[in-house]
């Protein structure tokens, strides 16, 4: 019963959160018309109090709330007349944060964003309307410029900013803060302006994100204003620190004891990176070798833990990595056989099939990857294939790649992580005629986080089409991204035909997130092609021994794990440097480690890397590190390993299955455990116990391109005999996802027919130009032969 009471009371929150930011455009409007335009944040905010506080039974004590609207000295003022400027800054505790901003906010003050976001419609026009400052993250190297123009345009408005240092949510038993990002503090010295601390209590015993959603009072306490004037960039440090010790002393003495609750229990691997204080140091250990001591702290956790986990450099009988994926393609192959499965199926017609993803080329990742390789395969198979995705700056319209891939790139807004937004409305005219015009029999979607993704599944009984979904991440079950995520998931994927998951992992990850029945769920893993990723350790600096990093720099790729650990290891070993290539938001934060620990000469930076370049730079190197804190696969493992590279990974989500012990050394998320890993690579590589080229044929003989496809082929088969469900039964089995949710996506497959038969009528099939399939591979590579000689006789005459 109280489970049920939490999801209520979660539903009713967002119900009531997307209500008011409806309503918050209306708010915009007449705020700027009235020439009120910022103070368009407090009446929205407020609104949402005064709205959703008495419903869900929160109230705030608010302690020092003087000081959000006044401000004595330069730049002061008064909030709601002429205004004034300072940089607020709050903890985060989860996405409840936003009813203690509504009770708090103050007149002309204003949030954040990426300028990127200014774009969207509906979002972006309230917040041009509310007065948000925006930034410019595109260029990473160009922040700190960005953040100076931010307190220029802050200073111009006099208007106040909000920020969370924290960076991210962190939600505790006991009243703790993360680690503070440095911006909110560049900014404030930068533009002179002082920092306002904003604490609330810990709520934790109220609302923990999983069980429980009470009534209750919190406290809230805002502290004086720490002034900035004369500081430089220099003094930024010791201005972060000073400040989150304040917060911290004034969160643990007006928050609530509660019983504790260990690290290990917390919802992800991140929280260790917080706790360092608590944990027993790497370099600090005595009577025993460092390696020895790490090794024996990771035998206590264990034991606390009561499970007995083995150690990572235990050897085991266990069954190796490529008679693991032999199984899986034996089961696989079970299931296509089945007698159930089987009659009726013909294996020799020829599918059309569309791929469906927000993320594809020229965008460089695993997912954008596997779509390309698989499709190549598919239509060497004989099978037709066509890509749907959004455009971006460089692609638009429609375009082809060799060797005969047909892509859409749709006239569809990015909002974040190149991502679109979900609507429901928007992609049905495109996906109509496009799935008509091609003739399609079997959409492929990819991609959890893909709007259009999950929306073709939705969209596909309207086609009468089959679908497989493709699931290439793992995602957790209490954070605000995973319990939204998940829940949509759920309704795409009620009535698919099929789901496929790179991992056994990913395969138990997708069945608990999707509630999905596991037969209905294949595992086949990624692959490569090892010819493009072929050994060279002529390449490699001899008087070196090289760390390779090629990543996306985000959080869940534990850039944070590997800006801890890299001083260390440099400090250790002399003879060790860094080779990083990718790009991304933590390029700042590995810029100023390099110069803080004067690692110009140890820590190259190399950006973003193309694909063509990705083998040379893995060959400058003998160890491959990677940090993720979240990974369903791992592509990037198996192409370094397949170059030859000792591979040292965190254990998590599907890594532990894709390589043989030998070729790979495991790490807990922790820094501590990173270092010990890496100390073992740097020794095995120094002893010379690890052979490049053996490494090479082993995944050579484990993943193959081919495979994957025969396998998919499978797959594919039998959802075509799958016969689909008739409107009444897909309404029933939306309706038993639960009371709130159910009827939601009830009324969204509704307008969704209406809105269907609009356009059958608006635009009839017999208006629509079919695409005639009457060109062949072959022809293909002729026009692309004769376009090339063409374009070079151009520049010759030239």
């Amino acid at each position: 019963m109280a489970k049920i009471l939490f999801q209520l009371k979660s539903a009713l929150y967002t119900i009531l959160l997307l209500l008011v930011s409806f309503f918050a455009l209306l708010i915009g409007l007449v705020c700027t018309l009235t020439g009120k335009r910022l103070n368009t944040n407090y009446y929205v905010a407020r609104t949402f109090y005064h709205v959703a506080g008495p419903i869900l039974g929160w109230k705030y004590e608010v302690e020092g709330e003087e000081y959000l609207w006044k401000l004595e000295g330069e730049g002061g003022g008064t909030a709601g007349k002429k205004g004034r400027s300072m940089v607020m800054v709050g903890n985060h505790q989860s996405m409840i944060d936003i009813l203690y901003l509504g009770r708090i906010f103050p007149k002309h003050a204003a949030i954040m964003a990426k300028k990127s976001i200014k774009w969207i419609p509906g979002l972006g026009w309230w917040m041009m309307m509310s007065g948000t400052v925006f930034i410019n993250r595109s260029n990473n190297k160009s922040a700190v410029a960005s953040m100076t123009q931010a307190g220029d345009d802050m200073k111009r408005k006099r208007i106040s900013l909000w920020i969370f240092p924290e960076g991210t949510r962190h939600m505790s038993a006991e009243p703790d803060l993360l680690q503070f990002k440095k911006g909110a503090f560049y900014l404030a010295v930068q533009s002179g302006v002082p920092v306002v601390p904003v604490v609330c209590e810990n709520y934790h015993r109220l609302f923990d994100g999983k069980t429980h959603f009470k009534r209750g009072t919190l406290k809230i306490k805002v502290l004086p204003p720490i002034p900035t004037t004369g500081l430089t960039a220099a003094d930024v440090p010791a201005l972060m620190e000073k400040t989150r010790e304040m917060m911290l002393s004034t969160l643990k003495e007006i928050s609530k004891p509660v019983s504790t609750t260990p690290i290990s229990a917390l919802a992800s691997p991140a929280p260790l990176l917080a706790h360092q204080e608590s944990r027993t140091s790497y370099f600090g250990s005595t009577g025993t070798s460092d390696e020895q001591a790490v090794e024996d702290a990771v035998g206590e956790e264990e034991a606390d833990s009561g499970k007995p986990i083995k150690s990572i450099n235990q050897n085991t009988s266990s069954a190796k990595v490529d008679v693991k994926h032999k199984e899986i393609q034996e089961e696989n192959e079970a299931k296509g056989k089945s007698k159930k499965q089987k009659k009726g199926i013909d294996r020799n017609k020829k599918l059309s099939i569309a791929m469906i993803s927000d993320f594809f080329l020229p965008v460089i990742g695993g997912v954008e990857g596997h779509i390309y390789s698989l499709s190549v395969e598919m239509i060497k198979r004989g099978h037709k294939v066509i890509v749907i995705t959004h455009s971006n700056s460089n692609r638009k319209g429609i375009r082809f790649i060799s060797p005969g891939i047909k892509i859409y790139y749709l006239p569809i807004l990015t909002i974040k992580s190149n991502a679109t937004l979900p609507n429901y409305l928007l992609f049905l005219p495109f996906f109509r005629n496009i799935i008509l015009i091609e003739k399609i029999n079997l959409i492929h979607s990819h991609g959890s986080l893909s709007s259009l993704s999950n929306e073709s599944l939705f969209h596909k009984d309207l086609l009468n089409l089959k679908c497989i979904f493709t699931d290439h991440s793992l995602f957790g079950f209490k954070d605000s991204v995973g319990v939204l995520t998940n829940k949509l998931l759920i309704g795409s994927l009620r009535n698919s035909n099929g789901v496929i998951c790179v991992s056994n992992t990913g395969r138990e990850n997708t069945v608990l997130r999707a509630q999905l029945d596991p037969e209905l769920v294949s595992v086949i893993p990624n692959a490569l092609i090892s010819e493009d990723f072929t050994p060279d350790p002529s390449k490699a600096d001899p008087n070196y021994i090289t760390i390779v990093v090629i990543s996306r720099l985000v959080y869940r790729k534990g850039i944070d794990l590997l800006i801890a650990s890299c001083p260390h290891i440099c400090s250790l070993f002399p003879e060790v440097r860094f080779v990083v290539g990718g790009d991304g938001p933590k390029m700042v934060e590995l810029e100023q480690m390099r110069e803080k620990y004067q690692l110009q000469d140890r820590v190259e930076l190399l950006g973003r890397v193309k694909p063509g370049d990705v083998r040379d730079v893995l060959n400058r190197g003998q160890i491959y590190l990677n940090n993720s804190l979240t990974e369903a696969f791992g592509i990037s493992i198996i192409e370094a390993a397949s170059t030859g590279l000792f591979v040292v990974a965190t254990k998590v989500g599907g890594v532990p299955e894709i390589l043989p012990e030998d070729m790979i050394e495991f790490a807990r998320a922790d820094e501590e455990d990173v270092i010990r890993a890496l100390t073992h690579a740097i020794k095995t590589i120094k002893l010379k116990k690890h052979n490049p080229f053996k490494a090479h044929e082993k995944v050579k003989t484990m993943y193959s391109w081919f495979e994957v496809a025969k396998r998919t082929e499978i797959v594919y088969y039998n959802a075509m005999k799958i016969p689909n469900k008739d409107i009444g039964e897909r309404l029933f089995r939306y309706l038993s996802l639960g009371i709130i949710y159910g009827p939601i996506l009830c009324c969204i497959v509704a307008i969704q027919h209406y809105f269907y038969w609009f356009l059958e009528w608006w635009y009839p099939r017999d208006k629509l130009e079919i695409v005639q399939d009457d060109w062949d591979l072959m022809k293909f590579k002729e026009v692309i032969k004769s376009e090339r000689s063409k374009s070079y006789k151009k520049k010759d005459v030239k």
